[in-house]
């Protein structure tokens, strides 16, 4: 077995020293877990206790993993496993080691290990808040949700509803409504999407002065000229430059200057409503007719030209179009004046929801946690055992932190100095930022990896091997998202550069990335197109599995009908409900009319075991509102009104129900159910065997 060369293994190396602190930038494939389990152990034969150290990770399936795996290593090298490779052996020797300062310990971490404080960071936010019920202002634990939409939506309702009871509030909300057509759920929706970012903004409106917000705006306007001076490569500078200046003598009748206005008049002459290089140039982009201007129209082509393959100046450029002006005016200013106000009092009524639904999202957890730690120069008794008790802090995905959790990292590391043997140890890929998970921002890696965190030095490592892709697929990816991601990082914008992998796999047979692109929003020649392609590969490769990737289950709407229109299996973990199946819709109207007989008949008989038309079950049904379904289908006059083969179905069925209900004292739901849907020859009905397996889930339930 070859033995693939990985090629940041000096920087894993590296990662492993105890005594220092890192931020890692680790992208997909590169094999971050088994660095952050591997620093794990390292620490584990280092310290005390092992509650010193504390792993946190951003979801309960990433810290049930990282959990299994250390515990995995421990066995293994209790076992005295062979390794298989190397990376596996440096953790095996790890785990050796941190085995034996179990021993000494007297730890007894596989028989409790729990002692291994790998949670989430919304665990460790809830426990700090049970430890400090006062300082985090919680009283009793509210449940954590996942989805808060709701109480967000209610919040920004009694936000609304103060209107009657408040008379500043009335104002605000008056002018929020002229200024949006009296349209009252759009202030609803608007309030509520900013009550999910409220770590962003809270501590920015308090008190806010006109002149304070207009100096953050021109702020905000001279990084985006810096920017774009900065992203204007230097060989197109003096080109530039002439050809700004001539368009602006023929429209201004003045050159242009190195201002903000100018660059974003230059913006509107240059682009189009799309944002991109404009293909012709007339007289109102300041290149007029005639021959005089022809030389000039040829030399700006030339440049757009030059300029394509740097899309990062482009899109500077578009920017500042869309920059605001450096004041607000009297009317904006007024609005913004409501918003301010307004914004405070829907974060206190978040907070009355929060308490009389005894629920809470992780924002209000993890401003709880903060409260609870206290501030800085003042921390409470909680944060100074902790700064006692927390040696090593290990953060999984730093990508995905957020502001109140990012000063909560802080807040958990004030105070710790250089050399005194505390560590943080920090990985994400902020190449995966495009996800936004909870509200992240990637920028805090950014600043983590420039400034630190609370004073603490980060050294910065960078993980380069894929381990997971052949390299056909690595090379095609490096080769496109190159071209696709920002060219220059930015702590403010978030702008991050793409990172080359190197493949540690090699490239196998055949083409390793094919395109099929569709660009006429046709959703059903989608999913035609997918399911052709699907068949293919199925033909091609019989015993491999395909994967199909969507951006929600939305976009499977018109996909999996025809795969099983095609007859191809799939198995969809909750993509498609169970309840929208159609052998479970079947049931569950055989179960309600064997509960409760109605109008659950209609659709037993409609059910493919019987298949009565449309105009049978009319027949059989209409002008006669006071007998039941079971009555009806048990008077024989009108059982011989139905078709000849609508009258031999129901006939054939009635028998099966009869018995059904004779029995109904005898046996359990689940019995008379699956005996009836036997009976009536359920089974044979269904289109596949995936049909079956649904039918024994639902008997399950």
């Amino acid at each position: 077995m070859n033995t693939p060369v990985i090629p940041d293994l000096k920087a894993r190396r590296r990662a492993l020293d105890p005594a220092r602190s890192f931020i890692v930038q680790a992208p997909a494939g590169s094999g971050k877990t088994e660095l952050l389990i591997q620093r794990y152990l390292r620490l584990l034969a280092a310290v005390d206790h092992p509650e010193e150290i504390v792993a946190i990770t951003f979801t309960r399936k990433a810290a049930g993993e990282m959990r299994e795996r250390v515990l995995e290593a421990l066995a293994g090298a209790h076992a005295q496993r062979v390794p298989e490779s190397e990376h596996e052996r440096t953790t095996l020797e790890l785990a050796s080691a941190a085995l034996a300062r179990d021993a000494a310990g007297g730890w007894s971490i596989t028989e409790n290990p729990a002692r291994l404080r790998i949670q989430t960071i919304d665990a460790l936010c809830a426990a700090l808040t049970r430890q400090m019920p006062v300082l985090s202002r919680f009283g009793s634990q509210p449940e954590s949700i996942e989805d808060p939409t709701e109480l967000y939506l209610e919040a920004a309702r009694a936000t609304v509803e103060l209107v009657e009871s408040e008379e500043g509030v009335a104002q605000d909300v008056e002018r929020l409504l002229t200024h949006l057509d009296n349209d009252v759920g759009r202030i609803e929706i608007l309030l509520a999407d900013m009550l999910r970012r409220r770590d962003h903004w809270l501590r920015h409106v308090h008190g806010r002065e006109r002149a304070e917000l207009e100096t953050a705006l021109e702020n905000v306007r001279q990084e985006a000229l810096e920017r774009v001076r900065a992203l204007l490569p230097a060989e197109f500078r003096a080109e530039w430059k002439m050809i700004a200046d001539y368009a602006f003598i023929n429209l201004e009748q003045r050159e242009s200057r190195d201002s903000i206005d100018d660059w974003a008049q230059l913006a509107r002459l240059l682009l189009t409503e799309k944002d991109q290089w404009r293909r012709s140039l007339t007289k109102n982009q300041g290149f007029p007719a005639g021959k005089a201007a022809q030389p000039w129209k040829e030399r700006a082509l030339a440049l757009f030209d030059g300029l394509r393959i740097h899309d990062t100046s482009r899109m500077a450029l578009a920017q500042m179009r869309a920059l605001p002006p450096e004041r607000y005016s009297e009317q904006q200013w007024e609005i913004l004046g409501a918003i301010t106000r307004l914004l405070p009092r829907a974060v206190g009524q978040l907070k009355l929801v929060f308490q009389a639904r005894g629920q809470a999202d992780f924002t209000e957890v993890a401003q709880g946690a903060l409260l609870a730690l206290g501030a800085p120069e003042a921390p409470s008794d909680l944060a100074l055992a902790l700064d006692y008790r927390i040696r090593h802090l290990l953060i999984d995905e730093f990508q995905d932190t957020s502001i109140s959790q990012y000063e909560l990292i802080g807040r958990l590391t004030a105070g710790w100095e250089p050399g005194d043997g505390r560590t943080v140890f920090a990985v994400g890929d902020p190449m995966q930022s495009i996800y936004r998970f909870r509200e992240a921002e990637v920028g805090l890696f950014l600043h983590a990896r420039a400034a630190g965190i609370a004073g603490v030095a980060l050294e910065p490592l960078g993980l380069s091997a894929n381990f997971r892709s052949q390299a056909g697929i690595v090379e095609w990816v490096n080769a496109t998202f190159r071209q696709i991601m920002p060219e220059r990082e930015d702590v403010a914008t978030g702008s991050v550069p793409y990172t080359d992998s190197v493949a540690t796999r090699d490239t196998l047979p055949g083409t390793a990335v094919s395109v099929h692109p569709l660009f006429n929003g046709d959703r059903a020649g989608e999913a035609t197109a997918v399911t052709g392609i699907v068949a293919q590969a199925r033909r091609e490769n019989p015993d491999e599995v395909v994967a199909i990737l969507v951006r929600n289950r939305g976009h499977l709407r018109e996909i999996i009908p025809q795969l099983k229109e095609a007859g191809l299996r799939f198995r969809a973990i909750e993509i498609e409900e169970l309840g929208h199946r159609p052998v479970v819709q079947d049931l569950l109207a055989l179960t309600r009319a064997l509960s409760h007989p109605g109008l659950a008949w209609l659709a037993a008989l409609r059910a493919p075991w019987c298949g009565l038309t449309l105009a049978d079950l009319d027949a059989l049904a209409s002008a006669d509102a006071k007998r039941t379904m079971w009555e009806l289908m048990n008077d024989e006059e009108r059982v011989a009104s139905l078709s000849a083969d609508g009258c031999a179905r129901l006939v054939r069925v009635r028998a099966v129900f009869q018995a059904c209900i004779d029995e109904r004292c005898r046996g359990s739901l689940r019995e008379r159910v699956a005996g009836a849907w036997f009976a009536l020859s359920g089974p044979a009905c269904v289109e596949d065997t995936t049909d079956l397996e649904d039918a024994e889930i639902y008997f399950d339930y």
